[in-house]
């Protein structure tokens, strides 16, 4: 059963759970209360004597006065363990039906319940669900809860627990070793890469009540852990370097375009049932670019600023399909990748009998030829004829069809046969369909233009023509306008039509030809008529209306004005360098049920194109969503290792979130810290990192908005131990409402660690005269040859862009929120992409006063 809390303790979700748990000890923190623990989870020795020692440690240590204000904190009246089960389930089905209702209600998507390849859930002290697939338990990956850790692998727990931070490191890390329960252990061993999710999700569901999770993460010399997510129902298609696959085809090793417009490798497959709602998004100017995906898929896209006004801000953003609305703009990249070309090569196969050089075939000997073309914009004009007219027959004959009207085309086919390729042709007269053909009788060119498609419905342009430079595509695509295309221009019962438009049957070149336009500054549509009823294929009509036409005019040799009845030409499409805009038509969506789809994992992008649109492919590094709250986490990165360490903390405004965080990064290895805070009375948490090998790196990318009632004191510490490591650290802040954020930051370079590189860069943004920032950073340079480099800037928000924001139909707190938005949104661009659509959400549900 679910109550809403009225009070001012009221949790971030506003709502609490009537669940009572199997066992609770007493309220306060004493050596019985320590030994309780330590008995109920049957632990050795040495951990109740750790237990202890960190106990004697906390009582005596007073608390931190050069922070916020602390005092009101009353360690007698919280609970410090609470079991809300009998047994840590093995499968999600297994969790008490209550608990799993709060973990739906805080927005935990069922595809995260069930299909990552580890998966933990903490509901107060304990872990009450956790799994791990079996593919990574036998490459000895390890991720359990630290109690099962504890039981399972107690030489491994033995041996790193304490080592980054000891158990009096301070007065809170000692409080969570004395009292700690649950949280995470996580084991990569040497060479793993771990490309599917590792996450917890932590609730604190029981008032007065302490967490205390411990995690604790250890890489190998080489190993690395990221998360993958499937997402697209089969026969989606996919962009890659020869053309489109359907999303099922795709195998690792194929090059796929991404959304920065060039092709990545495929490193990760992966495929499963899924049942929920699936979004059907149809956008205006494309049929292809009809899209059915699960809820949790994150699509670049650009929201709409004006209801009904084109968009002149194309700054785009990853959202998941939930979010979107009618009129917002799909992103479609720009193919950027240039492979120019004097020469080509191609390869044919002939046959010989006598003097007559023959088609190939089984029977007859074969001779192999090389032909080398000059790539010239006359042979790619000569290509564009080809892919509207050509056709070969018979394997002997490449065959240009006209209409007898059309003999100044026929004429310049065949000056463009003889200028590129050296060759004569024949013109042939059709007195019944009033047609007239050029006829080139020979086996070679026949090959070299069978590549472009035989016949009609075949046809399509070869990777190597997608990429080749602008001013030779141009050259095609006169070619193909002047064979296929048509300039329409009438007044009709609806007012004024101009338009170009080039037909064909295959839907593959219209797409192609589409995506070159865009390479040559042109966005058109693409339409679709289904000619079934007349027995005939579907004609694909690409179309150029508007602004476009002007470009697109200049191409083909046809002027068009800029103007059209005194007005400006206008067009629902957007253009940058990188990308075109659709705006979208329709959004539905339907439940379905075990319907199987499917993702993959792209190489640094982590993107690709499927219909056409940019899609995420939802993976990222290991991350855990954080949740008086005193977690501590230790993280091991071994040579030459990677982790990435991301935490939304997003707590009721009761909580005092004081947190401990510290890595140990070995030679060669990296680490990242990327920290949001958003909720939380008071949080104090300074992620830091020990740079111990030669070569170490570690970045820490820093978030904080504070609101009424809030303090976020945040930052991080990077202490460098050995020669030629580098440390970045980016922290941004907002504070409104009489909020109040800090960066407190320790950079330090120890003596014998030559050649260290340090960057800090502090941003903040005051929104109003009752709110506070205040930097507190330390340099402890005790090395000569050491580079550093600090910045800090203190900001309002400006006067002039909320005025102009709100002249353009905003409210306030809709032009306050995209403000803070784009403040964060260097920061947040670097977060796994589906924190990166929550942390928006969150922040303007925050300025809306909407949470908390």
């Amino acid at each position: 059963m679910k109550q809403f809390v009225t009070s001012d303790d009221h949790y971030r979700y506003g709502f609490f759970d009537e669940h009572t748990p199997v066992y609770a000890v007493k309220p306060g923190i004493g050596k019985k209360i320590v030994e309780e623990i330590s008995a109920i989870k049957h632990e050795p020795a040495w951990m109740r004597r750790s237990r202890l020692d960190a106990l004697h440690i906390f009582e005596a240590k007073p608390m931190p006065a050069w922070g916020p204000d602390l005092s009101h904190i009353d360690f007698e009246k919280m609970v410090y363990y609470a079991r809300p089960v009998d047994r840590q389930a093995q499968s999600w089905d297994e969790v008490p039906s209550d608990i799993k209702n709060t973990f739906e209600r805080l927005g935990v998507p069922e595809a995260e319940r069930r299909f990552f390849a580890g998966a933990a859930a903490q509901y107060d002290s304990e872990v009450i669900y956790h799994a791990l697939r079996e593919n990574l338990m036998r490459q000895g990956v390890i991720f359990v809860d630290m109690d099962t850790a504890l039981r399972e692998y107690p030489d491994l727990v033995r041996q790193y627990f304490g080592t980054v931070i000891p158990v009096g490191d301070n007065k809170f890390a000692a409080l969570n070793s004395a009292a700690w329960s649950g949280g995470s252990f996580i084991y990569v061993p040497s060479g793993v890469k771990v490309s599917m999710p590792l996450q917890a999700y932590f609730r604190i569901n029981a008032q007065n009540f302490g967490q205390f999770e411990r995690t604790l993460i250890i890489v190998e010399e080489g190993g690395e852990v990221q998360y993958l997510e499937g997402c697209f129902k089969k026969g989606a298609l996919v962009t890659v370097r020869d053309g489109y696959r359907k999303i099922e085809e795709i195998k690792v090793g194929d090059r796929v375009l991404t959304h920065k417009g060039r092709y990545k490798k495929v490193y990760h497959l992966q495929s499963r049932s899924y049942s929920g709602n699936l979004y059907i998004i149809d956008a205006y100017g494309d049929p292809s670019l009809t899209t059915e995906v699960t809820e949790e898929h994150p699509l670049l896209c650009v929201p709409r600023i004006l209801k009904n006004e084109r968009n002149k801000n194309w700054k785009s953003q990853w959202s998941v399909p939930r979010e979107l609305k009618e009129k917002d703009y799909l992103a479609v990249p720009i193919n950027k990748k240039l492979q120019a070309r004097k020469f080509r090569m191609f390869r044919v196969q002939v046959a010989r009998r006598g003097n007559k050089w023959l088609v190939p075939h089984k029977t007859r000997i074969k001779t192999k030829e090389k032909i080398i073309i000059m790539c010239s914009k006359d042979f790619f004009t000569l290509i564009g004829y080809y892919l509207a007219e050509g056709s070969i027959l018979h394997g002997y004959y490449v065959n240009f069809s006209f209409g007898a009207h059309e003999m100044e085309k026929v004429a310049e086919v065949e000056r463009l046969l003889t200028r590129v390729l050296g060759v004569k042709s024949l013109r042939v007269f059709h007195k019944k369909n009033h047609g007239v053909s050029v006829v080139v009788c020979s086996v070679r060119l026949a090959q070299i233009f069978a590549q472009f498609g035989t016949s009609a419905g075949k046809k399509q342009i070869p990777p190597w023509v997608m990429l080749e430079s602008p001013q030779k595509q141009a050259g095609l695509i006169r070619g193909y306008f002047n064979g296929d295309g048509n300039y329409y221009k009438k007044q009709n019962k609806h007012g004024f039509k101009e338009i170009f438009r080039m037909n064909t049957v295959s839907s593959v070149l219209a797409r192609q030809v589409r995506d070159m336009l865009l390479r040559l500054g042109v966005v058109a549509f693409i339409h679709m008529r289904d000619r079934k009823k007349e027995q005939r294929q579907t004609m694909y009509t690409v179309g150029i209306g508007g602004e476009f036409m002007v470009p697109f005019g200049k191409i083909i040799g046809i002027a068009v004005k800029s103007m059209i009845h005194q007005h400006k030409r206008a067009t629902a499409f957007g253009l940058t360098d990188t990308h075109a805009f659709f705006p979208i038509k329709s959004i539905k969506k339907k439940l379905v049920k075990d319907l199987t789809v499917y993702n993959f994992s792209v190489e640094k992008d982590e993107s690709y194109v499927v219909n056409s649109i940019s899609v995420h492919n939802c993976t990222a590094p290991v991350y855990t969503t954080d949740s008086l709250h005193a977690a501590v986490v230790e993280i091991i990165a071994k040579p030459f290792s990677r982790v990435r360490y991301t935490t939304i903390q997003n707590w009721s405004r009761n909580v005092y979130n004081l947190v401990t965080k510290r890595a140990r990064a070995e030679e060669g290895a990296f680490v990242e810290w990327v920290d949001c805070n958003l909720g939380s009375k008071i949080t104090m948490k300074f992620p830091s990192v020990l740079l111990a090998g030669r070569g170490a790196r570690a970045e820490t990318f820093s978030v904080a908005l504070a609101g009424p009632g809030q303090h976020q004191d945040a930052g991080a510490k990077m202490i460098h131990m050995a020669p030629e490591t580098i440390s970045n650290v980016v922290s941004k802040s907002v504070s409104f409402g009489g909020g109040r954020t800090s960066y407190r930051g320790l950079s330090r370079v120890v003596r014998g660690a030559k050649n260290s590189r340090l960057s800090v860069r502090c941003d903040a943004l005051i929104c109003d005269p009752y709110s506070r920032s205040d930097t507190y950073p330390t340099l402890k340079i005790d090395e000569e040859e050491t580079r550093m480099e600090h910045e800090a800037r203190v900001s309002r928000m400006s006067e002039k862009e909320l005025f102009y924001l709100r002249s353009r139909g905003l409210s306030e707190i809709e032009a306050s929120s995209l403000i803070v938005t784009g403040f964060f949104e260097p920061l947040i661009k670097t977060l796994p992409v589906d924190y990166a659509v929550e942390m928006n959400r969150l922040i303007q549900l925050e300025m809306e006063g909407a949470v908390g």
